[in-house]
């Protein structure tokens, strides 16, 4: 592994833009390792309500410093990232009503009746 590799800070990256804040003493291996980093912070459970603090206090995911983010390619964070997300599973517990079947209003009947010019119906 060169010296490059071992400088990629992945799991401080992804920690501060979970969290907000610098996560100390995180074991880096130059290599992204979602279960990994999940486990150091806590496990699936504490990481989700520690998640869900960071989501209250403010904008979120947290911005990453660039003096973290150096040497992480874009495309990389993204994916990573939405490996973790995944892992982590659901961050709200917002239950979204369900509604029954009704029928339309005056004006969704003539939203839904609306077409362009070109449409020829």
């Amino acid at each position: 592994m060169t010296t490059e590799q071992t400088d990629r800070r992945w799991h401080a990256a992804l920690a501060y833009a979970l969290l907000g804040a610098p996560v100390r003493d995180l074991p880096e291996s130059g290599t992204p390792r979602v279960a990994e980093l999940i486990a150091d912070l806590g496990g699936v459970e504490s990481l989700r309500a520690a998640v869900a603090e960071a989501r209250s206090s403010g904008s979120w995911p947290v911005a990453i410093p660039d003096e973290l983010r150096r040497g992480l390619g874009a495309a990389q964070l993204a994916a990573v990232w939405t490996a973790l997300l995944t892992e982590l599973g659901p961050l709200t517990t917002i239950a979204r009503p369900v509604m029954s079947d009704r029928a339309l209003t005056h004006e969704e009947r003539r939203l839904q009746a609306d077409r362009p010019p070109h449409h020829g119906g």
